[in-house]
């Protein structure tokens, strides 16, 4: 008797536990019927106004186009660069204040800083400085901050400021040698600049004398510990025994590490000798930044979304003018 008491109460709760789960899986099962009537009902609703989105579609098409024929077509490189003398955000401001003039059009003065023809510099669009992001912060650049977005207060992008990137844009591809060759002559034709990376090779110099003559003088001891002094002791093994005799000491590690630094600076000297060290040079331009692809899938797109909404507008026009009129809202 007790028995079959204690087991009521289970019999209950399973058949609970059941109808629970039974209507979980109803509601996901409706659900799922109502996204995919939706999904349905959209496709449909796009059939029935697919006059009018393809109708819209060919406007766009031809307003791309229009704007096409009548936009000049410019090409793009970038060029990844050090500065070995001074900071990289000065080279990167500098840089960045020679662009506004190309953004006022002032060629005049461009082609002055860039030591070239007027007629050179009005086929150049833009010339503009920028920094790697590193979004995981594993030392390996993400992308280039090209829109200059970089918000110092975000924890979680680190800027790399150990290089920059310099993208340049034309008009004519004949003008892109004359353009490169005028960047860099005007970053060496900054007085402070040179002057920096002057004295960087002046300092560089004379740290390689010294570093030299330490190397010459740890020789001279090394000579003197490891032949002549064992020889001076062999000559006077017969005489007595000097206690307390000196420890022999190595000159290895201190030589390999003056010579270690010594060979730093002598490549440094050599490949960056230079105020700006150039790791990867511009790459030959083959392809217009802005083809009519482009302007044919912005504006082809956009108004054939248009083009739907206006449907829409135009089926309801009625509710909506009534909404409008008599204020039913």
């Amino acid at each position: 008797m007790n028995s079959e008491l204690n087991n009521r109460p289970q019999t209950t709760d399973e058949i609970d536990l059941l109808e629970l789960f039974g209507k979980m899986w109803q509601g996901f099962k409706n659900g799922v019927n109502w996204l995919i009537n939706l999904i349905l009902k959209f496709f449909l609703l796009l059939i029935r106004k697919s006059l009018w989105i393809i109708s819209f579609g060919i406007i766009g098409l031809i307003v791309g186009y229009v704007l096409y024929i009548n936009t000049k077509r410019f090409y793009s490189s970038e060029m990844t660069a050090i500065s070995n003398s001074v900071d990289n955000a000065y080279i990167v401001n500098s840089i960045n204040l020679l662009n506004d003039l190309f953004k006022e059009k002032n060629y005049p003065i461009a082609a002055n800083y860039l030591d070239i023809d007027t007629a050179k510099a009005k086929q150049i669009k833009s010339i503009e400085a920028f920094y790697a992001l590193d979004y995981n912060k594993d030392g390996i650049p993400d992308l280039i901050d090209y829109d200059k977005t970089y918000n110092p207060k975000d924890t979680s992008i680190k800027r790399m400021e150990d290089f920059f990137v310099i993208r340049l844009e034309v008009f004519n591809e004949r003008v892109f040698t004359s353009a490169r060759d005028g960047i860099i002559n005007y970053i060496n034709r900054n007085k402070f600049i040179t002057e920096n990376n002057e004295e960087r090779l002046r300092q560089n110099s004379a740290l390689i004398e010294s570093l030299k003559s330490e190397i010459k003088k740890l020789d001279s001891l090394q000579k003197v510990e490891y032949f002549e002094l064992p020889m001076m002791q062999k000559v006077n093994s017969n005489q007595m025994v000097v206690l307390n005799e000196k420890d022999r000491k190595l000159y290895h590690n201190d030589k390999l590490r003056l010579e270690e630094k010594l060979l730093k600076i002598e490549k440094d000297m050599t490949i960056n000798r230079e105020p700006i060290t150039i790791v990867q040079d511009f790459t030959p331009l083959s392809k217009a930044e802005n083809p009519y692809s482009k302007y044919a899938k912005n504006f082809g797109l956009l108004f054939a979304i248009l083009g739907f909404i206006l449907s829409i507008i135009w089926q309801y026009k009625r509710k909506i003018f009534d909404l409008i009129v008599k204020k039913h809202y």
